[in-house]
């Protein structure tokens, strides 16, 4: 008995002195960084945010187009597509306007999972960890060093550029502090937009002028900005664009779906397609096709986006509905066909001029941020079907299953944004042009980080949540 109770008082004491499991340990981001917090030697910050990061109102009735649950299964008074009957895409305008960052909304949400915190995420981080101060609107105050842009993300990432030197402006007008310089936070197409505006400040060299007229750099936006990080941007463009202009798009399954016509009408979603001269298209056997995306030709052709079968019955449809009695409808319906083929011709040359007016290193020191771990589309298929081609923006085949065409479309990435365009890197059976831009842009970069977030759910990622701490923490 004695032996027993022995045995058993040396096995307490043993488990008595045994180190605590360090998984009960709580060590928050807050509580890491409250050292850095305790200095306030924050540099100023501009929040760029991305595609649909900003909300969205109608300024003739107070409809809100963008940016609720409601907006996106109600109808409304003007939808979001933009005009393309004008011939400057400048004056394709609706009555739109943005007027605040999507912060919190329901409009990605299942039914009854309540509101995703986006950018709402982000800010709340900076906030807790370095002790950032934001401002959402257009009037500043002493304290403010987190600056929330927003702007009409459908638009030209080239008026973005001009309204984002208004918005600095503004800053420094509110703040009485006329040299102040930024940190610029891009997230996804927000990287566009600082990359323009740091090139060429407010002044649009884009619009209106052919794709290879003489571009002048100015350098003027690099003067407001001190260094430019960027969260998943996809440098070389991103095939998430073309299947969005090609398929339409749906919230969630609560929502509407936003037809092709409607993202077709967005400058901005063709300003995110890849870069003019990547080899994009594979076919059955996963080889490369020769074939243009640039080439305004090439869309019809293949059935792209509103040329596709479906979407000109949809247009037949829709001229029906709208014609007067005794109209023409096949006289209607080809003045239609010819806008879009207008407009088509004139947004493809805007993006292109884009494309090569941002082509080649940045101006500043640059960061990039990257989700590494997703199998991310890298090429389209393409596969004749009697007298139409069907595109492939997703496996052909059951998971498992080995298919040449299929391994040839993927590579790794953020879902929305490969490795390599987020890097600035052209796949490697691009044109040498192309190739030589991308090299220089890739040899410009001041650091890189990878992590495993996925595009629409990054804020989540803890691993980008410290690394942009410590980003913004050294100076």
């Amino acid at each position: 008995m004695v032996a027993r109770l022995t045995i058993f008082t040396l096995l307490a004491l043993l488990a008595a002195c045994q180190v605590p499991d360090s998984s009960s340990v709580r060590v928050t981001p807050a509580r890491e960084y409250r050292p850095e917090r305790r200095a306030a030697q924050r540099e100023p910050v501009i929040l760029i945010p991305g595609s649909l990061g900003s909300r969205l109102y109608n300024k003739e009735n107070g409809e809100v187009a963008w940016g609720s649950l409601a907006a996106t299964i109600s109808d409304l008074t003007d939808d979001l597509d933009l005009p393309i009957h004008r011939k400057r895409l400048a004056d394709n305008r609706d009555n739109l306007l943005a007027y605040r960052v999507l912060d919190r909304a329901e409009i990605l949400a299942r039914e009854g999972s309540g509101e995703v915190a986006f950018y709402a995420s982000l800010i709340q981080h900076l906030e807790d960890t370095l002790g950032y101060r934001p401002a959402y609107g257009r009037k500043f105050y002493r304290g403010h060093d987190l600056f929330v842009f927003y702007y009409d993300w459908r638009r030209s990432n080239v008026e973005a550029a001009v309204q984002l030197g208004e918005f600095i402006a503004d800053i420094r007008r509110d703040l009485n502090a006329p040299n102040m310089k930024f940190t610029f936070l891009a997230v996804s197409n927000g990287g566009v937009v600082a990359r323009y505006y740091l090139r060429y400040g407010s002044d649009d060299q884009v619009s209106d002028q052919p794709p290879n007229a003489p571009l002048r750099p100015t350098g003027a936006g690099a003067r407001d900005c001190k260094r430019l990080i960027c969260l998943g941007t996809p440098h070389m463009g991103t095939l998430d664009a073309l299947q969005l202009i090609h398929e339409g798009y749906a919230p969630n399954v609560l929502a509407r779906r936003y037809p092709p016509a409607t993202i077709f009408s967005f400058p901005a979603a063709f300003e995110l397609l890849p870069d003019p001269g990547e080899k994009i298209f594979v076919g059955d056997a996963g080889e490369t096709l020769d074939l243009d995306l640039w080439k305004p030709e090439v869309w019809p052709a293949y059935g792209l986006s509103v040329f596709g079968a479906s979407e000109r019955a949809r247009l037949r449809q829709q001229v029906a509905y709208n014609a007067r009695p005794g109209d023409d409808r096949e006289a209607l319906f080809e003045v239609a066909a010819a806008q879009q083929r207008a407009y088509l011709e004139t947004v493809l040359a805007h993006a292109m001029r884009l494309k090569l007016a941002i082509a080649g290193p940045c101006e500043v020191p640059l960061h990039v941020i990257l989700g590494v771990t997703t199998p991310t589309l890298a090429r389209v298929g393409m596969v004749k079907d009697g007298d139409e081609w069907e595109l492939y923006f997703r496996p052909r085949v059951a998971y498992g299953r080995s298919d040449p065409m299929t391994s040839a479309m993927y590579a790794l990435g953020d879902g929305v944004v490969t490795r390599r365009s987020g890097l600035g890197e052209a796949l490697s059976v691009s044109d040498e042009a192309l190739l030589r831009r991308s090299e220089k842009f890739r040899e410009s970069l001041a650091g890189f980080s990878f992590t495993p977030f996925t595009h629409r759910a990054m804020f989540e990622d803890q691993l980008l949540r410290l690394t942009l701490a410590e980003l913004l923490s050294t100076p």
